[in-house]
């Protein structure tokens, strides 16, 4: 058995290019080095292209766990590639917009999607997606200062009710002729309810949103096959006492399947929330993955 495992995250600037390495040992015992270790490397930049801002990246995976939700964790065993991306945020109205533009070329290997065996070929993607919260009745605050009442956050809270939307759109095509697409699309409530500024039970947050696929085609592997036509987001956050809130989220399967009505991806927290920090411990029921988390606000 293994007791000890060595996680470790480097990340520094070359030039004009950030340098990100991201390191996972398991096991200290030599005999097993080759399957404990696995490495994410990745060198970014930010260009001009075609009158815009992108960000410009190359990047290798030895041995990385994926989670594909109905299909459970897979891997990619080894590969490498570059991506360009966009993501632009804006408002307009009121209406909060979040609009992401990724192309992706890349030589993979990993889990066939009907075997256990290693299949090799390379891959080409295009993916956008588009995020809205669209206010429809807001309370928002009228002094947006932020003076000693506020223990708990380091903002006021717009209460009420939205309406979130989503919008997807994938294309990939394999050097093995395979290619798969889908649009997706979704819409629902998110409810806010409290300033969490008093002792206890002032911050509650619910959000719903059914998210549906209409897809066509399979992957080579298994790690990027389209799966679950049909979902469920759930997310519920609730402020306990004090600095105390209790934080879940998960994906609902409501594709027709024998696994119908099951829960794909989860997450529950229990975290220490001040206006400057947070700090919390989180589990993962869906991979039993468990660990500490730690966020410092106000720096960019």
């Amino acid at each position: 058995k293994d007791y000890f495992a060595l996680n470790s995250k480097i990340k520094g600037k070359i030039n004009k290019w950030t340098l990100e390495i991201d390191q996972q040992n398991n096991s200290f015992d030599p005999d097993k080095f080759s399957d404990a270790i696995r490495l994410k490397t990745k060198l970014s930049r930010d260009i001009t292209f075609l009158n815009s801002n992108w960000n410009k990246s190359f990047y290798g995976i030895y041995r990385d766990r994926i989670w594909n939700g109905s299909f459970g964790e897979t891997e990619i065993y080894a590969g490498y590639g570059s991506k360009l991306e966009k993501q632009n945020s804006w408002v307009v109205n009121g209406i909060s917009n979040t609009e992401l533009l990724s192309l992706g070329l890349a030589n993979l290997k990993g889990e066939a999607l009907n075997s256990k065996n290693l299949v090799k070929t390379t891959k080409a993607n295009f993916f956008y997606s588009l995020d809205q919260k669209i206010p429809l009745t807001i309370d928002e605050p009228s002094n947006l200062f932020v003076d000693n009442s506020y223990k708990y956050i380091p903002e006021p809270i717009n209460k009420g009710v939205s309406l979130n939307t989503k919008l997807e759109l994938l294309y990939s095509f394999y050097g093995s002729g395979n290619n798969q697409q889908y649009l997706g699309f979704g819409a629902g409530p998110e409810f806010v309810f409290g300033d969490f500024k008093k002792r206890s039970f002032d911050y509650t947050k619910i959000s719903l949103l059914p998210f549906y696929k209409i897809k066509s085609g399979d992957s080579l592997f298994k790690f990027d096959q389209i799966s679950d036509k049909f979902t469920l987001g759930i997310v519920f956050d609730q402020q306990l006492y004090g600095p105390l809130i209790l934080k879940n989220s998960a994906t609902l399967k409501l594709s027709r399947a024998k696994d119908y009505a099951d829960f794909i991806n989860s997450k529950m927290s229990l975290n220490w929330k001040k206006r400057s920090y947070e700090f919390g411990i989180f589990y993962q029921p869906h991979n039993q993955i468990g660990g500490i988390s730690f966020n410092i606000f106000g720096f960019k």
